[in-house]
């Protein structure tokens, strides 16, 4: 999380609540994670939908 947090110049704090479904991803978010992990947006956008919907203490 932390090198990820520094190469999409975004907190620690908020990678691991976007991992977890717990905070929004905004556009701007969306498109700076994609860009870091070499992925296109659609499938960062599936995978967070995918952690939204997990129940409650399922791990990820």
């Amino acid at each position: 999380q932390p090198e990820l947090g520094r190469k999409a110049g975004i907190s620690t704090t908020m990678v691991g609540a976007i991992e977890r479904g717990e905070a929004r991803l905004t556009e701007d978010v969306a498109a700076k994670l994609s860009a870091a992990l070499g992925i296109a947006d659609g499938e960062l956008r599936e995978s967070y939908e995918r952690a939204r919907s997990r129940p409650p203490g399922t791990p990820a």
